[in-house]
């Protein structure tokens, strides 16, 4: 799985903030070393190291670089932008300013996730219809998702089979225009980005970017 956060260890001051943080213990310290790491195969990818480290020892893994790269190759563009992004840039009042800011980036297509959201509710409504006395735990969320898979087998078998609205997005936008199309997420949830390397068939997305990173750019 791809790896989301990275300890920086000359900011770290073994404060151990991370490691009470985090529900997991994905944040352990050894015994030669006082200093903790993140054990990767236990992250969940929920964040709560970050926000509670106040040192800004833990840092977001940048796909600038990667995005960069994609931006300047011969390959069409898509950035799918989160439907929180409205309030992330609120000094941004008309959609089509925002879109064309985007398209100035090098971005080719600029489409909205809340897209994926109402093809995914289609499929949950069929879900509920057919209903027969099983119960299903959204799949809406990558987070709860790895933390059922990694902590709560038992419960595998109730997330629903439907993919998240990012991932539909991802999966229409190459329909639509073509599979070589480089697909850039925009979202402030970097679960998804852990989690992605399970979608193929069009709907892995080849990128991600922050709104911290999208500003920087």
């Amino acid at each position: 799985m791809n790896a989301v956060l990275n300890l920086n260890t000359n900011k770290c001051v073994a404060c151990y903030a991370c490691v009470r943080a985090c529900p997991v213990k994905a944040v352990q310290v050894k015994e030669h070393n006082h200093k903790p790491h993140i054990v990767e195969d236990n992250c969940i990818a929920c964040g709560n190291c970050l926000e509670a480290c106040a040192y800004s020892a833990i840092e977001f893994v940048s796909n600038i670089e990667e995005v960069e790269n994609i931006l300047h190759s011969t390959s069409k563009s898509a950035a799918i932008c989160d439907p929180s992004i409205a309030g992330e840039f609120a000094d941004v009042r008309d959609y089509r300013k925002f879109v064309s800011m985007i398209r100035k980036l090098g971005f080719d297509y600029v489409c909205e996730v809340s897209f994926g959201v109402d093809l995914v509710s289609r499929k949950f409504a069929n879900l509920c219809n057919g209903y027969k006395g099983k119960s299903y735990i959204s799949s809406h969320c990558p987070v709860t998702n790895l933390y059922i898979e990694k902590y709560q087998p038992s419960l595998v078998h109730n997330i629903a089979p439907i993919v998240p609205p990012a991932i539909a997005s991802c999966a229409t936008v190459k329909k639509l225009y073509g599979e070589d199309v480089k697909v850039v997420n925009i979202t402030p949830c970097f679960g998804l980005k852990k989690d992605n390397n399970r979608y193929e068939n069009g709907a892995k997305i080849d990128a991600f970017l922050s709104f911290l990173e999208l500003r920087q750019l």
